[in-house]
Formats: structure tokens, sequence, C-alpha cells
């Protein structure tokens, strides 16, 4: 799992596990939260050899304040683990059940006592790899009933396919636009409680999990926007009352420039900008209820160089597209009102070459629900969309893409 929530019977956080894994799916690291804390705390895992793990926690100038040295079995699992801060403070001794789950773990101090000695009897597995319910037992009574949530996969999905829910995917926001840095270490989206007025937030990869999206007040009441792949510049959209503007800003040192007002200089509007390139942006315009058109964005002017007229319809409304690195696809949201089949994300195919990309006649994926803001991670195995309330996450390879290598 890469993040467990544990409850107690009333449904109350106890603590909160964010998982951290090398490419190799070992778990090497987490960050974590018991209640009261404001931030999380970090926890890094080693080893030293295959029956030896070491777990050292961090404290915010990266200094190691405890130390937990964990003897594993050839299961992998903790049979006898150390703990040490200055001096050693006692040993843990844990035993299992036959399908691996804890069944009785004591505490032993440095002078031979026995402290803190629980049991425990489970209710609930999932998969039979997690727990779900289990009591806890201490002196033959029932002292507690523990409550685990499983929210993450390997890609930081839910089991509804949320996105990391409760740190990207929020309840008390409605999450619009999102986009990524070409490293895929620094993200925006924008957020909002009233449609037209939007806030756009940044979050930062930290060892390889994002962090809680941080609130800039250069982007305040926005209607969408995206960051360049290289995370310097940010284009963003201010609705009006009968048009849109664009406006570009800079970064600065720790801060922004004052924005650009691009509509002002080329006279286009529009916006759900995909950012390929230093200078190349595809983006929505309002012309024919909206279409697709790739720009070019030059010494702060922007212009329309092609208009794709493969994607564009004359009732409908395309918006939003996603180009894939080598131009062999792009995906976008069309919106024709009354007709179902059209209305969802599509895929054309490119005929020509990165160069000179000739789009096909677009399909549409039904493999997905209505959403927009498609944009594709961690090396082409992870589609990331909207649906206007939360970001979603779904594997690539369901989407059924004709993609030839």
């Amino acid at each position: 799992p890469h993040r467990w929530l544990d409850l107690d019977s009333l449904g109350n956080p106890q603590i909160e596990y964010i998982y951290e894994y090398d490419d190799n799916g070992r778990h090497i690291g987490a960050r974590y939260k018991e209640p009261g804390m404001t931030d999380y705390d970090i926890e890094k895992v080693r080893f030293i050899n295959d029956s030896t793990q070491v777990t050292e926690w961090i404290d915010s100038t990266g200094t190691v304040f405890y130390t937990m040295i964990d003897n594993l079995n050839k299961a992998g699992k903790t049979f006898r683990a150390t703990f040490k801060g200055e001096n050693i403070h006692g040993y843990d001794s844990t035993f299992y059940t036959r399908e691996g789950f804890e069944k009785r773990i004591f505490f032993t101090n440095i002078k031979g006592k026995v402290l803190n000695d629980r049991s425990f009897e489970y209710d609930s597995i999932v998969d039979g790899r997690y727990w779900v319910l289990r009591k806890k037992i201490m002196n033959d009574s029932v002292i507690e009933l523990q409550l685990r949530k499983l929210y993450y996969d390997n890609k930081f999905t839910a089991m509804d396919s949320k996105f990391y829910p409760g740190i990207i995917s929020s309840s008390s926001w409605s999450e619009n636009m999102i986009s990524f840095t070409s490293d895929e270490n620094t993200m925006l989206l924008t957020r909002t409680k009233d449609w037209n007025n939007q806030f756009g937030f940044l979050s930062t990869k930290y060892d390889g999990i994002f962090t809680e999206p941080a609130q800039l007040s250069e982007l305040d009441s926005i209607y969408n926007g995206c960051i360049s792949p290289d995370g310097n510049s940010i284009l963003y959209v201010k609705k009006h009352a009968e048009s849109e503007s664009i406006f570009l800003i800079k970064k600065k040192g720790d801060s922004w420039t004052a924005p650009i007002d691009l509509t002002a200089g080329s006279k286009i509007e529009g916006g759900y900008f995909y950012w390929t390139d230093k200078d190349e942006i595809y983006m929505y315009i309002p012309h024919n209820k909206g279409d697709i058109v790739k720009t070019r964005l030059i010494n702060d002017r922007l212009t329309i160089v092609d208009s794709i007229k493969t994607l564009n319809t004359k009732n409908g409304t395309e918006f939003s597209p996603f180009i894939d690195p080598q131009k062999r696809f792009l995906i976008f949201t069309r919106y024709i009102e009354g007709k179902p089949n059209q209305q969802g994300f599509f895929v054309s195919y490119n005929k020509g070459d990165a160069n000179y990309p000739e789009w096909s006649s677009p399909e549409i994926i039904k493999a997905l629900p209505y959403g927009w803001g498609a944009r594709i991670i961690n090396n082409g195995s992870q589609f990331i969309f909207t649906d206007g309330e939360n970001i979603y996450s779904f594997p690539v390879e369901e989407l059924d893409l004709k993609i030839k290598e």
C-alpha cells in the first residue's frame, strides 16, 4: 500500500502513513502524521542485508533522532526489533498468524521487564494481503477495535480512482485543472468553490511523493492555468463577463513577475493549455463554440500556427488537449449537446511524423467517463484527468490506445 489511515472504533484517525518505494517496489521510507500534528514527520528505511532493516526517524534539520533495527525472518517480516536513541531502550518481539499477520507483540526493556504486551484478532482481510479490521487485546481484554483504510496503490491512486485523495483530490475544494513540469516533480492545479473564480496551487515532490499544495497568491480568481515544462512560467486565464484574457507570469528567484497580458497583444482568447516545449502550446479558443489550435509563444507574444481542422466541429466544443511527447497521438475533450456518443475523451493518431503531424479522425475513448484535463505521467503508464470535482487516475493500458512503438 502507499497510504494507510489507521482509525479507532469511533473512526478517529490514530496515524496516517504515506509510504515510499523504490523502482523495485521495496519500502524505503514514509511520511507519517499523528493526531495533533500539522506536518508530516519523516521515516527512512534502509537494508543492511536481506535479514536486517534499519528505520530512522529524522527531524526538520535532517538529523536522525531515533532508530529501529529489525531482524527479519525468511518472509522479510520483523521477528525482533531493537529501539535506540542515544542508548538502546529495549526490544520488540513479534509473532505472526499462519497468514502472516501480527499475532502478538511485546516489548522487553533492557532490564528484562515485559511491557506493552498485546495480541490481535482479525475480522476483515483484503485479498489475503492487508488487514482492515482487528481487535487489540491486552490482559485478556479487547481494549481497542482498529480500523485500517487503504488509499493508494503504487500509482498513488485510491480504490475509487482518486489521485492522492486528501492531498491533491481534496474534500473541501473542487479540482478543475492539473499540469506537470516535464520532470513531473512540480504540479500546478486549480481549485475552486465558485467555478469562475479558481485559485492556483503548486505541489512539489518530496522523496518521490507530492506534498500538500500551497496556494499561489499570484493566481487569485483565475479560470484555469498551466505550468511550463521547465517550471519557470505559468499561463493562466481570467474570465470576464463576455470574454477571457490570457496572462503569463515568470519565475524570478523565489517570486513571480507581474503578469503579462497576452490577449492584449495578440487578440487571442482561450485557455485549457497544454505546453509541449519552450514555445509550443496547444490550447482551446472560443471559435465555433470551442476549437483546439496550436500556438507559439515567442517574445511574450502568442500566435496561432495551426487550427487543426481534423479535431474541430462546427457545433461542438473541443478543448483541453494533451499531446504525446513523441506526437504519436493527441487526446482532448469534446462535448456536443444532445449527443452522448460525442461527449467525452477523444483520441486522434498522427499519420505523419513529429515535425509534420497529420491527425486522424478522432475516436471516443470508451473506457473513460466524461472529463477533461488529460495528462499522462509515470513513463506513459498513468492517465490523469478531472471531472471538475476531483483528480482521477486510470492505467493507460486500460484505454486501449492504438499506439505504435
